[in-house]
């Protein structure tokens, strides 16, 4: 075999396996930010610890949720109003955003916000209209959830 030929053909080779590395590298880096993006939509933390800031909120009549979730971005209330989007349409309120003024906090989840969002008005005895919002138990069993896990993880496990 001709010396040239054979540089070539490693030369080749070297290239084709440059190409699969870059491919698998490439591969894991989307692979990686689908997962950060799909975890992120299910597990979403509030932008900032209790207890926040209170920030009033006007939900027009035809807002799309896109729409909302670009306003709730720029008030500093979630850290992604495209993210916003996929929470929505994966979570119990779907469809159910109401319009309306809302005070929200940024000690919240977004789906906590959403919950207070499509809550229904009720109506009270002297005819006043009442947001109903979600009961401080709900809270508590969340906040009481969040520690177990924060435990769980933070144990050492057995053997260690």
């Amino acid at each position: 075999m001709k010396p040239k030929k054979l540089l070539i053909q490693i030369g080749t080779m070297l290239l084709k396996i440059a190409a699969l590395i870059l491919a698998a590298f490439l591969l894991y880096k989307v692979a990686g930010l689908m997962y950060t993006y799909g975890f992120r939509i299910f597990a979403e933390e509030a932008v900032d610890r209790k207890p926040g800031i209170d920030v009033n909120v006007a939900i027009v009549e035809g807002k799309s949720v896109k729409e909302i979730g670009k306003l709730l971005e720029e008030k500093g209330l979630i850290k992604s109003g495209s993210l916003f989007v996929w929470q929505e349409k994966f979570s119990e309120y779907a469809g159910d955003l109401k319009p309306g003024q809302y005070t929200l906090n940024t000690s919240m989840t977004p789906y906590e916000m959403m919950a207070i969002m499509s809550a229904e008005e009720e109506e009270t005895d002297d005819g006043t209209e009442v947001v109903a919002q979600p009961s401080e138990s709900s809270e508590q069993e969340t906040e009481e959830i969040s520690k177990e896990q924060t435990e769980t993880e933070a144990a050492p496990a057995e053997g260690e």
